[in-house]
């Protein structure tokens, strides 16, 4: 069978990171890379022997494109997956969705009824570290799960140097989303509403209209309380230019994974254990490829596309955290908690 061609539409890094995976894999070649600066196109589709474009119009008119990924800033994710299905490709889109719930829902209800595959790159599905908790959870080691916690922060690099758009999405997009939808695919459960506070004043002191950070408490579906910390104003002298960690609590125990060690500890009724994961993390190049959840993911999107499988994070199965985000937005323009019916 011959090769799946993949357009690449955005070279900026998780672009350029899309480009190598799937250049790299067996199943798959890069036919187009497209940018809105056409050298940072063309470097990339050099690298790969890819037609470069500046516009992903003139990418889709090309026939021989078989799927489109999605890799623009997150508020500009809309138009070109429309594009892409409404011209009978496949596609796979950055996280979020969206940053708009009317596009969000627009791009869900157009994926349900097209006949292309469309997924949304929520990488940390398929991660081993989180597929181990979610087993845990799965089989009762902690009881009831009640609580959720989340910590998630970047240094000031993040919306000051390596974001140009940064006053365009919100930590809780561009930070938080992995986050939400693990809680989401832990819990099996739907947001119900969504209460959010906000900071603001170290970025605004730089010209840059946006919150620092939000802390977002969200009730899912059963009483699970769940509080959601994103911010991206950490001293640039940090160590690492991201880093979080989860804890979940149940009826019989809990579960708590630091990011930057790649530690699990998990305590029930019957004691306790640390588990220290190994292996390829998100992208860790092995033997001269990239391997680990990133990798897994888009070997998801290609053997859905040849197997027909269903896809694990498409639009429809995500769109109840993108609907938790945007009632997050609200509940800070209103000063009160928002009921997700009420969207």
């Amino acid at each position: 069978m011959s090769k799946i061609r993949v357009a690449v539409i955005g070279a900026g890094l998780i672009g350029a990171r899309h480009a190598r995976i799937f250049h790299e894999q067996p199943e798959s070649e890069v036919a187009a890379v497209v940018d809105v600066i056409e050298t940072r196109a063309q470097a990339v589709a050099a690298l790969y022997g890819a037609k470069a474009y500046t516009s992903h119009v003139a990418a889709l008119e090309d026939d021989n494109i078989d799927a489109i990924v999605v890799a623009t800033p997150d508020f500009l994710h809309r138009d070109p997956f429309v594009a892409a299905l409404n011209a009978g490709k496949h596609v796979l889109v950055e996280k979020p969705l969206a940053t708009s719930l009317e596009e969000a829902r627009e791009m869900a209800v157009l994926a349900d009824a097209s006949s292309a595959v469309a997924m949304v790159n929520f990488t940390q599905r398929f991660s081993t570290d989180y597929a181990w908790i979610k087993k845990m959870i799965d089989e009762e080691e902690i009881g009831r799960p009640m609580m959720v916690t989340s910590v998630k922060f970047d240094t000031l690099y993040v919306p000051t140097v390596m974001l140009t758009w940064s006053d365009r999405t919100s930590p809780l997009f561009f930070m938080s989303s992995h986050d939400l939808d693990l809680t989401h695919w832990f819990l099996s459960a739907a947001p119900v509403e969504v209460f959010a506070h906000e900071t603001r004043g170290v970025l605004e002191a730089k010209g840059i209209d946006a919150h620092d950070g939000l802390n977002v408490l969200i009730q899912f579906e059963g009483g699970v309380s769940t509080n959601f910390h994103s911010s991206w104003i950490y001293p640039i002298t940090y160590p690492t230019v991201a880093n979080g960690h989860m804890q979940i609590i149940g009826s019989e125990g809990a579960i708590t994974y630091a990011n930057r060690t790649r530690t699990a500890e998990l305590c029930n009724q019957r004691g306790g254990q640390t588990i220290e994961f190994t292996g390829p993390a998100m992208a860790t190049e092995v033997d001269g490829k990239l391997a680990g959840a990133f990798t897994n993911s888009l070997r998801h999107f290609l053997a859905c596309i040849l197997e027909g499988c269903e896809i694990l994070t498409s639009p429809r199965r995500t769109l109840p955290m993108l609907e938790a985000q945007v009632a997050a937005l609200e509940s800070l323009r209103a000063g009160r908690p928002i009921p997700i019916s009420q969207l």
